[in-house]
């Protein structure tokens, strides 16, 4: 008979073996399954040259299936279940901007063993079965959204699977049974799609759901805004609360050709607090390391500083510099290896300023020439000027991030958690 011919039968039988009465305590080890534990073994999982498998859970290989397993009038006992050792995660990507995501498993082979009773009109068909699919893919894609209490909740959640070869064993079929599995293909979608995909579906929505409203309760968001951009309107919030708008910084000496000292105080930058989004925001996980892409932006942008200049033999002059920045648009992407004790590296660095105009008020003569200098080549050779500096920014950022323990900053934020958890309402902050 045509392989797929069988595919209801089989595709009900194996999902409804996984589903099962399954007791999983005995796959989280004698360990306590705490936040620390699955950090620790996530990390060490993706330390592997090939990731493969479940982390954290101890499952064996073959999963031995207690009980008795009906599914489509078929009883099967005695089964052995192998082949998800070989589990990979591919591919992610999560657009952060529309709250969507998608994800990509493969499983190189999936075996199902055991023995099964199939009664039949005339005659009960019975004796060993083995069913193997390989070239297994499963998608899974995913919208969520915020509801009516403020709360993230799975929307939509789509699993599709895709193979590239079944091979079905049914030891001592009866005719009336080859019949009816010959019309298997009929009742694919009336069988696979709501027994299987939508159990699976539904069982892993409403999870994920149990899971956020558990986290999130106390952290609703605005229905009016997506997350990302509320995320953003709070980092202005905290930029003006502290009052990092306008920035105030120190004194900042430059020395120049023909011994010239140009020296600048009283350094002042307004308009952070308009940063926002200008693009879409998004993470991808790919050859196990997250791929992290942000594009921000500011409206107009000003900066003031006293100056002085200063060489030998020639007066000292000084001033006052007032700087207008029309825009300013950065796209940042980060990689970050899966195994977090790798430190991320900034793969691209992209500045975009918009025109430049500078007003200086100090020594007539000099203020003219200063502004004439600065908005002229300013203006002519930013995008220029930019992708001259722009290496210069990537390795200042990148040997900051070279000495980032992300791995001991988690561990030690899980076990602050932790310990704040367990001290409960006796805990009390520091006045």
């Amino acid at each position: 008979m045509k392989v797929t011919r069988y595919l209801a039968l089989v595709a009900a039988t194996v999902i409804t073996c996984v589903s099962g009465a399954i007791d999983i305590e005995a796959w989280k080890g004698k360990e306590p399954l705490t936040p620390e534990r699955i950090v620790r073994e996530v990390v060490e999982y993706f330390s592997q040259r090939d990731p493969h498998g479940i982390p954290v859970l101890k499952i064996p290989e073959p999963i031995e299936m207690p009980d008795r397993i009906t599914a489509s009038q078929i009883t099967l006992w005695d089964l052995k279940i192998s082949g998800h050792s070989g589990l990979r995660l591919e591919y992610v990507n999560v657009n952060l901007t529309t709250f969507s995501g998608t994800v990509r498993l493969s499983l190189p082979v999936f075996n199902v063993q055991g023995e099964y009773s199939w009664p039949g009109w005339f005659s009960t068909s019975e004796g060993g079965a083995n069913i193997t699919m390989d070239g297994i893919e499963i998608l899974i894609e995913m919208n969520l959204g915020v509801d009516d209490n403020g709360i993230i909740a799975v929307e939509n959640l789509k699993i599709t699977m895709h193979y590239d070869n079944l091979v079905l064993g049914f030891e001592n079929l009866s005719t009336q049974h080859s019949i009816l599995v010959g019309t298997a293909d009929v009742f694919f979608g009336t069988i696979i799609q709501p027994l299987i995909i939508g159990n699976a579906q539904d069982k892993i929505k409403n999870l994920l759901n149990q899971r956020l409203q558990q986290r999130l309760a106390d952290k609703p968001f605005p229905d009016s805004i997506s997350p990302v951009d509320y995320a953003v309107a709070q980092i202005r919030r905290e930029l003006k609360r502290k009052q990092l708008d306008p920035l105030k910084m120190g004194r900042k000496d430059v020395t120049l050709a023909w011994g010239i000292t140009v020296q600048l105080k009283n350094m002042e930058l307004s308009g952070l607090s308009t940063i926002h989004r200008t693009h879409e925001v998004s993470a991808q996980f790919i050859d196990n390391a997250v791929f992290i892409t942000i594009q921000i932006g500011a409206q107009e942008l000003s900066g003031g500083a006293d100056w002085s200049m200063s060489a030998a033999l020639l007066p000292a002059v000084a001033g006052h510099l007032d700087v207008q920045v029309e825009s300013l648009s950065v796209t940042v992407e980060v990689k970050q290896p899966a195994n977090i004790r790798s430190p991320p590296t900034l793969r691209k660095i992209d500045v975009q300023l918009g025109n430049l105009e500078v007003r200086s008020s100090g020594e007539g003569t000099i203020d003219y020439l200063v502004e004439m200098i600065v908005n002229l080549l300013s203006n002519a050779l930013r995008n220029i000027i930019m992708d001259r500096l722009e290496p210069r920014i990537q390795q200042v950022i990148q040997k900051r991030l070279n000495g980032l323990d992300l791995y001991r900053i988690v561990m030690d934020q899980l076990a602050k958690r932790q310990q704040l958890k367990a001290e409960g309402p006796r805990a009390v902050q520091p006045t």
